[in-house]
């Protein structure tokens, strides 16, 4: 008796949530861009708060039945800190997003004594990514890898974006890169399986605004450029 109890109760509990789900979708298909379709539904730790998310990084909070939304980060109150809920929901899905890559699509420059694995979205013709591939050494030597991925800031189809897919193509990818990066020529190549594409929509998806744009594994982004040093520092944090 006491376990059909259990049972009624799980049922019914999700049959609230399902039925919540479905209030909220109702409302906010008359608020959201067109074209935008609602990924996820998920309740937060605040009773009665939904977290859901539409094609955007960041989420909105919605209450049960979807009569109201807030849009903008929440904070936990802790001892003798607070938390920002909203980044690190931000960071997981960041997290899934480049888990998603291959490895063998990235140009990797990797540490013989690894400690943390970078994913450095880059233009071969941005200057600040040209400085920190100077000192990749340096990184190396401090046992951080970087792994290379392609976002040629003008888009796709332009001269920077050729540039990269023939480093992409190239028989040794991580020579073209380099080449390219110190303003040399490397000949032009095409690939179908070229993923310079492909990055560049994934890092629109991860909210890129400029290169270099660095993740760590567990998705947090360090934009612009970050010395040997102070990466370290950020990556022990």
């Amino acid at each position: 008796m006491k376990q059909l109890s259990i049972s009624f109760i799980f049922i019914l509990f999700s049959f609230c949530v399902a039925a919540n789900e479905q209030e909220i979708r109702n409302s906010l298909k008359n608020i959201l861009p067109d074209g935008a379709q609602i990924e996820s539904i998920k309740k937060t730790a605040i009773e009665g708060l939904y977290e859901v998310y539409y094609g955007d990084l960041e989420p909105i909070y919605v209450n049960k039945d979807g009569s109201f939304f807030i849009y903008g980060d929440i904070y936990k109150i802790n001892t003798n800190s607070i938390t920002n809920i909203t980044d690190q929901s931000i960071n997981k899905n960041r997290e899934a997003i480049l888990n998603g890559l291959p490895e063998d699509e990235f140009i990797s420059f990797k540490s013989t004594k690894e400690e943390f694995s970078v994913i450095v979205f880059t233009d071969v013709d941005c200057g600040y990514c040209r400085k920190l591939h100077k000192e990749i050494d340096e990184y190396n030597q401090l046992g951080i890898s970087i792994k290379y991925a392609a976002y040629p800031r003008s888009g796709l189809g332009t001269q920077a974006f050729s540039k990269m897919v023939s480093a992409w193509c190239s028989d040794d990818p991580k020579d073209s890169l380099t080449k390219l990066k110190n303003d040399k020529k490397v000949s032009s190549s095409f690939c179908e399986e070229q993923p310079v594409s492909k990055h560049y929509v994934i890092g629109q998806k991860l909210g890129i605004t400029g290169t270099p744009a660095l993740f760590s594994a567990d998705g947090r982004l360090f934009p612009g450029y970050v010395e040997p040093e102070e990466l370290l520092k950020r990556l022990k944090s």
